[in-house]
């Protein structure tokens, strides 16, 4: 399974540069896929869980370093279960076992994985038809997913599950590992004055990737090959990864943060109160910085602050620090008395309180680091908030420059008087006036000229309106003379017919077996359909250039198709009169409708129709052998593959979903077997029922991964689709209705 492709295709979500941009990921619960370049990093409910690099095609290992100040893309995903799947299947991984359904179901093997702590998944696609199943464990418990059918539609949770127990393959059972990725901090912050728990940040990172699985819970008992081990602290259970490569050093970490154990009875003491693994840093208010004090304003004796206001709090050492109780506050005489009872907002589960048990280095850890956040440093310098209280001379306004301060040039010579407009002036301005008076008489001439003009337009304008109608009038009368003419031709070769008897007798099945068209023109150097394609000529220029000759495999001279000759039968059959409408004239229904790009690959394949069969068959493969696959028309290029495919119904019955069901899935047998393959249509004389257009549309609806703008197109494949077209045949002519251009 491609994942970049996959995850290319997800919603993008805002996000910063930088380890910036990724902390605002995680404290949001962002489950996705972030990139950089060909880096990518993975995030499973706000915890990213790998890095990898994707240059040489294939996943290696990454370091995070590769996001610092870099530009980022984040792709959300529709479910947290597909970034930890990527995470294990770019990571290390070893088949446990392939079993089959009807032999061991898949919900015994469920109850083994999640009783034993499994991590990793199960896979159900070999020898399934309907698509590709998925069930990862994260600790034991579980999260399904699914990409269902030809368009690959996801579904997920109890939907994929109840949909995977009821298919019928081999599955494959599969151990991974999950890294998880400890993300720099943005800028560094001050240092707390006491060392944590070295595991606290990573264990509550790993927690996290699990919290919204499922509520079953892994038994005691685990294999010695999980890479997890459970640690009680109260009445919550914490799942932790041990790295086998960190020594005993970890191991007593470890212990020793866990060595303490709450009295059971302070556990059970109210119900109502959630217990929390830490909040977010990000709850604690930065303070502002006071205006600064200019240092040369600065005397001995001015007053400089000894105490911070109440409140103000220091910027986060990083976005993942968590916290969970404070009995004490650091800082020695000048620290704040500890409260009874500390609250934080924002915290991702519940509130906090100093009542919720730890062991004895968590409440350390939680002092030092709330310290570190809620409590100002008494020098202004280190807590970057200065003071708001001024020297005197800090405050004084400077006095404003009076005359004597004022050079002597700058002194007026004497007082100004207000003057009088001269002749000179008065003189300027009625020449200025009588300039605008000549424009204005300009002006007012352009308009009674343009107003003369309005006036003969308007009269052209009811000659040709009456010369339209004239001329439509005639138009009429030459369509009825045509018609007149085309009966008095039926009648006179049905009398041709009558005489004609000793020609071949043949039903109209075996006329259309025998029998191929070939699109050929008066000249090349005149509008084809290329050149129509390309945007030059027009209908009437094609038309009248182009020519639709037949070939059969039966004499035709005074042959008859159902007692009526060959020529007149087929001219007007269903099937001619559509491939004179799908060479002649789709081709500019597309183009005037600037629909193009949207149907490109229909589109692009017009021009290259060479020979149309009539009730032909296109042949596929079925295991070792090959299965013909007939329809009412099939358009080939010059070399015999298949370019368009299309069924015809000339009843005046609707056409019902079984029979567009039935198109669709033939049309998708012969798109995965021929590239050249772009479209398919339903040719109704009448009309399709609701139940036929809902299966056309869930067809061409695509998967929820997908953003593709393409109109009325099935997609057999990542790669591999066509366009399913549905048209109307009414009064002698063709009128295209899936898709409504």
């Amino acid at each position: 399974m491609n994942w970049v492709d996959t995850i290319t295709d997800w919603q993008t979500s805002r996000v910063d540069d930088g380890y910036a941009g990724l902390h605002d990921l995680a404290d949001a619960g962002f489950s996705g896929g972030v990139s950089t370049g060909d880096s990518w990093l993975l995030f499973v409910n706000g915890t990213a869980v790998s890095v990898t690099d994707h240059g040489d095609g294939s996943p290696t290992p990454a370091d995070i370093e590769r996001f610092d100040d870099a530009a980022l893309t984040a792709y959300e995903s529709p479910h947290p279960s597909l970034p930890l799947l990527a995470a294990m299947q770019f990571g290390d991984t070893e088949e446990r076992g392939t079993y089959y359904t009807e032999e061991t179901p898949l919900s015994e093997v469920e109850n083994t994985l999640e009783d034993g702590g499994f991590i990793g998944y199960v896979e159900l696609s070999e020898n399934v038809l309907s698509g590709d199943y998925y069930t990862v464990y994260q600790a034991g418990r579980s999260m399904h997913a699914a990409f269902v059918g030809s368009s690959e539609s996801l579904r997920t949770d109890d939907d994929a599950r109840e949909a995977a127990h009821g298919e019928v393959g081999l599955y494959e059972v599969v151990a991974a590992s999950i890294d998880v990725v400890e993300i720099p901090d943005a800028e560094p912050g001050p240092e707390p004055t006491t060392a944590g728990t070295p595991s606290s940040d990573k264990r509550d990172d790993v927690e996290s990737v699990g919290e919204n699985f499922t509520e079953s819970e892994p038994s005691p008992d685990r294999s010695d090959d999980s890479p997890m081990e459970a640690s009680v602290t109260g009445d919550t259970r914490t799942e932790v990864y041990t790295d086998p490569d960190a020594g005993s050093a970890t191991a007593d970490a470890d212990h020793d943060a866990t060595s303490t154990t709450p009295d059971p009875s302070e556990a059970s003491t109210d119900d109502d109160t959630e217990q929390t693994t830490g909040v977010e840093a990000d709850a604690v208010t930065e303070p502002e910085p006071a205006d600064p004090v200019d240092p040369a304003d600065e005397s001995p004796t001015d007053e400089s602050p000894t105490d911070e206001t109440p409140g103000e709090e220091t910027p986060p050492t990083s976005a993942t620090s968590r916290v969970t109780e404070s009995d004490e506050e650091p800082g020695g005489d000048d620290a704040a008395p500890p409260s009874e009872d500390v609250e934080v907002p924002n915290a991702p589960s519940s509130s906090v309180s100093t009542t919720e048990r730890g062991s004895p280095t968590e409440r350390a850890s939680a002092t030092e680091q709330l310290a570190a956040r809620s409590i100002p440093s008494v020098d202004p310098e280190r807590t970057g908030g200065g003071s708001s209280t001024q020297s005197p001379r800090s405050s004084r306004m400077p006095r404003q420059r009076t005359q004597r301060d004022q050079p002597p040039t700058q002194q007026p010579t004497r007082q100004q008087e207000p003057s009088q407009p001269d002749s000179e002036e008065l003189d300027a301005v009625r020449a200025e006036l009588e300039t605008v008076q000549e424009s204005l008489e300009t002006v007012e001439t352009e308009r009674d000229e343009a107003h003369a003009q309005l006036e003969t337009a308007r009269e052209e304008l009811e000659t040709a309106e009456t010369a339209r109608e004239e001329l439509e009038a005639e138009r009429d009368d030459l369509k009825r003379e045509v018609e007149s003419l085309r009966t008095r031709v039926e009648e006179l070769e049905s009398q041709l017919g009558d005489v004609a008897t000793d020609g071949a007798s043949l039903s109209a099945p075996e006329a259309f077996d025998g029998t191929n068209l070939f699109v050929r023109y008066e000249s090349k150097g005149k509008t084809t359909v290329e050149t129509a394609h390309d945007g030059d000529g027009s209908p009437a220029e094609l038309a009248e250039n182009l020519r639709i000759v037949h070939h059969t495999q039966f004499e035709t001279e005074g042959a008859t198709v159902e007692g009526e000759p060959f020529g007149q039968w087929l001219y007007g059959t269903q099937q001619y009169r559509f491939a004179e409408w799908l060479v002649g004239q789709l081709v500019f229904e597309i183009r005037e409708t600037d629909a193009t790009s949207e149907l490109s690959e229909l589109y692009d394949a017009l021009p290259g129709i060479d020979r149309i069969e009539l009730s032909g068959s296109v042949a596929v493969p079925e295991g070792d052998e090959e299965m013909d696959i007939g329809f009412d028309i099939v358009c080939r290029d010059r070399m015999g593959d298949p370019l368009f495919v299309a069924d015809l119904d000339a009843s005046r019955q609707p056409v019902s979903d079984g029979q567009m069901a039935s198109l669709v899935q033939d049309s998708g047998l012969v798109c995965e077997s021929e590239s050249t393959f772009a479209g398919a249509f339903f040719v109704s004389a009448a009309f399709f029922e609701p139940g036929a257009l809902e299966t056309a549309r869930d067809a061409t609806s695509g998967s929820l991964l997908s953003r593709d703008s393409r109109l009325s197109y099935v997609k057999q494949s990542r790669k591999r689709g066509y366009h399913l077209a549905l048209v109307e045949s009414r009064d002698d002519g063709f009128h295209l209705s899936v898709p409504d251009l």
